[in-house]
């Protein structure tokens, strides 16, 4: 029988070693929720998450977001600060998120930032913002950040 080292230096048995590698070969792939008002923009955003092997919920309303954070496990929360504040009022949507779950990362987009909004907005539990229109080295970056 021929044996098999793996990552931590035990030695399997073929069999075993092969399953092991597959389990290590195929991680999860990550969950993204969009909430995003406009809906091309929200189009766009999935897309680009998904080309960056991550798998990509639209919300297209504040209490859908919540539901998919009750139901799924999430990676990432890209939440458009314009559909909070339409949806909930005052970023009541962050609040909530936060609530639920306070170790989920949440990057805001917005195309009104200033440096005021963004440090309240991180005063208030969110990880980071993004200027629209984002670009897809921007998105990227940013995932990339709170995903690995």
């Amino acid at each position: 029988m021929r044996k098999v080292l793996c990552l931590g230096g035990e030695v399997l048995g073929k069999k075993k070693g092969r399953a092991m590698a597959r389990r290590i070969q195929r991680p999860k792939p990550r969950e993204v929720v969009v909430a995003e008002a406009n809906v091309e923009s929200r189009t766009l955003v999935c897309s680009v998450v998904e080309k960056l092997n991550c798998v990509a919920v639209p919300a297209a309303s504040a209490s859908e977001v919540m539901k998919v954070i009750r139901r799924r496990r999430v990676d990432l929360v890209l939440l458009d600060l314009d559909f909070d504040l339409a949806q909930m009022g005052k970023a009541n949507t962050l609040h909530e998120i936060k609530h639920l779950a306070p170790m989920l990362p949440v990057v805001i987009m917005s195309d009104v930032m200033t440096p005021a909004l963004a440090r309240r907005l991180c005063d208030r539990g969110a990880q980071s913002f993004l200027v629209k229109p984002v670009g897809c080295d921007q998105l990227s970056v940013t995932l990339f950040r709170y995903l690995l």
